[in-house]
């Protein structure tokens, strides 16, 4: 017997975002507190930190889960969805567009 399973190898189920920043690593990592302790109180994550440097922070909640990873210049934001928050994935990720844009100051844009 065979499973098939429609989400595998697809991104339907995952958003990312990446950014360029001009804060350093300290100030992303500062920047970095503040959305997770945002996303804490306003979905109910739970946030850590996976490593000593403190350049990933990995996140989980009901039917989601991801990472932020940080360096220098950079911030990358993998949202993992499960199955019942698919149906509003786009409402999902122009909210986490919306919010990286006005939390985290960037190069203008050309």
């Amino acid at each position: 017997m065979f499973l098939y399973d429609p989400l595998a190898g697809s991104n339907l189920s995952t958003i990312q975002v990446s950014r360029q920043h001009p804060l350093g690593l300290a100030g992303a990592r500062l920047a970095a507190e503040a959305i997770a302790q945002d996303m804490s109180e306003e979905y109910e994550l739970d946030c850590e930190w996976e490593d000593e440097e403190e350049t990933r922070l990995l996140f989980r909640g009901a039917g989601v889960n991801g990472s932020l990873c940080l360096t220098e210049d950079t911030l990358s934001l993998e949202v993992r969805l499960g199955l019942m928050l698919l149906p509003v994935r786009s409402v999902l990720e122009q909210e986490i567009l919306e919010y990286v844009d006005q939390r985290l100051p960037c190069p203008a844009r050309r």
